[in-house]
């Protein structure tokens, strides 16, 4: 048990330094397919995925960092097709990032933070989530072909409206609703919450640039 707090303590030491004495913010946007995968991996920071009604897939992120040259460091790499999209961006210590991923409801979304808070919007697609640490919140469709859900966590609770949550210091949910998306979540040491709520996409409009 000490052992694995050691490890949540580490996690978090990033995170504890960083400010908004210097920040900036960039974004980027493209058009993809209904059911394309769009696969996200980022280091330290807060992740709000949003799902819109139209096409465009964007994303923006904003660093924040007590040394002025954090945000050169930061390396970005978009390698998109109309059918998957691959996002990586990489950041030394000593900062963090806010993201804010726009994505078109009827996708696939594949997503690794190494620590940080995640926030998915409705998706009428499978998910693949998993941070160190961080909680991770995911609003289910108001109709949605749920099949397999897998949820865990090593330290906090599993909260959903379906399904036995169980465990004693970790909590984990498997549950079957006989559909064809798959939801799987994961953290080190955070909560995970999947909640009912309708359909709640951002008005369509022009993506950014």
């Amino acid at each position: 048990m000490l052992r694995r707090w050691v490890v949540v303590l580490l996690l978090a030491v990033p995170l504890s330094y960083a400010s908004d004495k210097y920040s900036e913010t960039r974004t980027k946007d493209w058009n993809v397919d209904p059911g394309a995968k769009v696969d996200l991996q980022m280091r330290f920071g807060d992740l709000r995925v949003v799902s819109t009604n139209d096409a465009h897939l964007s994303i923006r992120y904003t660093t924040h960092s007590n040394h002025s040259d954090f945000s050169r460091k930061v390396q970005a790499r978009f390698l998109v097709t109309p059918g998957r999209a691959a996002l990586k961006l990489s950041a030394p210590h000593g900062g963090s990032m806010d993201v804010e991923l726009r994505i078109p409801t009827h996708v696939n979304l594949y997503v690794r933070v190494s620590a940080g808070d995640v926030s998915i919007d409705p998706v009428e697609g499978s998910l693949d989530v998993e941070t160190h640490a961080g909680d991770i919140r995911i609003k289910l469709p108001e109709h949605m072909d749920l099949g397999m859900v897998d949820a865990s966590t090593h330290a906090g609770d599993v909260n959903a409206p379906f399904g036995k949550p169980h465990g004693w210091i970790g909590g984990k949910l498997e549950y079957d609703g006989g559909g064809k998306y798959r939801i799987h979540a994961h953290t080190l040491a955070g909560d995970i919450d999947l909640e009912e709520s309708s359909v709640n996409r951002a008005d369509s409009g022009p993506g950014l640039h």
